[in-house]
This record gives C-alpha cells, sequence and structure tokens, in this order.
C-alpha cells in the first residue's frame, strides 16, 4: 500500500542534478518528436525508465517501449547526483538519443526529468481498499512495459491524506487473470482543481506467476466509458 500525501509524493516531485542545467517539466509520454521543419533538428524523446545506477561515470537508465519489447540501455555522459534517487527509481526523463535514432541502446544526451509516484503491486486487500472508486480518476493512458504497469491520470489536487496504490481482489491472485483495482481514497470530501501525474506500478510479484496469463484493470475513470483494461502476456 501507498498512502500518501499530495504535496509529498504526487506535486513536489524530487528533481534531478547533472552537470549541466536539469530542468524538471511534464512531458508527453513514451514518445520521440522531431522539433522544427527548417534544417537539421534533434530529435527528443520522452519515457518512464527505471533508474539502473551509475556505473563508470555515467549515470544509466533501462526500459521496455511496450509489452515486452526488447530493454532498452540509455547512458548520459554525466553521473546522476540527485538526493533522494536511489537505483531502481522510476523516472520520467527526456532526452536526445545518440544519432538521432529513438528507441535504441546507447548514449544518450539528458534534458531534465523527475521521480514519478511509484509502488509495488499491493497483494493483501484491506478493509480500507473497500471504497477503492470513492474518489475519481480521469485516465489518460496506461500502458504495460516490462513488470510495469504505467499510468498518466488526472486526480484531484489536496493536501490531505489519500490512499493511492494498485491492488489485487481478494481471492483473484492465483487465477490465470487476476483482477487488480487502482485504489484512490482522499480522507476527506474535497471539492478542487485537478493535476496532472504520472505513476509507475511494479506488478513483479503477480507477473512472474507462470500461471497468470494477463490481469484486469479496473478504474473508477471519469474519462469516456471505459472501466476496465486488460494487459496479457506477450512472452
Amino acid at each position: 500500500m501507498t498512502t500518501l500525501r499530495t504535496a509529498r509524493l504526487l506535486s513536489t516531485f524530487s528533481r534531478l542534478s547533472l552537470a549541466i542545467t536539469f530542468i524538471a517539466s511534464t512531458f508527453s509520454l513514451a514518445s520521440c518528436r522531431e522539433e522544427g521543419t527548417d534544417g537539421p533538428v534533434d530529435m527528443t524523446c520522452t519515457d518512464i525508465v527505471t533508474f539502473a545506477g551509475n556505473e563508470g561515470g555515467h549515470a544509466t537508465f533501462t526500459f521496455n517501449r511496450v509489452d515486452d519489447s526488447p530493454e532498452i540501455v540509455l547512458t548520459s555522459p554525466s553521473p546522476l547526483n540527485a538526493e533522494g534517487i536511489e537505483t531502481g527509481t522510476r523516472l520520467l526523463i527526456r532526452y536526445i538519443p545518440q544519432d538521432n535514432k529513438a528507441y535504441t541502446s546507447g548514449p544518450i544526451t539528458l534534458l531534465g526529468g523527475y521521480a514519478v509516484t511509484q509502488s509495488p503491486l499491493v497483494m493483501t486487500w484491506k478493509e480500507e481498499y473497500d471504497p477503492w472508486d470513492k474518489d475519481k480518476v480521469y485516465v489518460y493512458s496506461a500502458w504495460r512495459s516490462g513488470h510495469y504497469l504505467n499510468m498518466h491520470v488526472r486526480l484531484t489536487y489536496s493536501t490531505d491524506p489519500r490512499i493511492f496504490c494498485l491492488a489485487v481482489a481478494p481471492g483473484t491472485a492465483d487465477t490465470p487473470w487476476p483482477d487488480v483495482y487502482l485504489v484512490h481514497v482522499i480522507s476527506k470530501d474535497i471539492d478542487y482543481h485537478d493535476r496532472a501525474y504520472y505513476a509507475s506500478f511494479d506488478l513483479s510479484e503477480l507477473w512472474d506467476n507462470p500461471g497468470v496469463e494477463g490481469i484486469r484493470l479496473h478504474v473508477a475513470n471519469s474519462n469516456l466509458d471505459k472501466q476496465i483494461f486488460t494487459f496479457p502476456k506477450t512472452l
């Protein structure tokens, strides 16, 4: 379970710093694009990645582009110097790939990024999760990359404590298609503006079960009439 205060984990993201100026901002996800139309341009990419540590003086990041596509390893020319950013932290980064070749392993020019909201899948359902759909979630997108489930959502802003986690429904963990719920419960009723956030949940404990064929994700989605998303294994 991840019980969090919005001000700490969802609004005030950990910044990363390099020898160069490191700018934290909100980007489009899992994308690469060329900027401008006249003359040579650099392709900029934005992805949710895992910080694999500083190796040989270089910051290293790994990720799968989508589902079970091959793992990509990115290396920055400088080490990452960021308090609170440990190996294994999930980050949203913006970068320029070497030779403008997107989604290939190799050196990058790191432009900016921040740590996203993250936690492992909760395997034990708790009573406090029962009102899982109390506070709606506006889903922009949800996608799997390796054993991570990533989401881009809008949530009601509040400094009050809330529960925001991904939890397995009782009695479904050992079935071929476990039911997984995005639990979002704010401690008290509020009527305030929304903010956009990225989140990444580690499905490993469930995904590594050979009897699992995929998961059904249940979300109290306030965007469109789609409350269930399916994510099958592709390997």
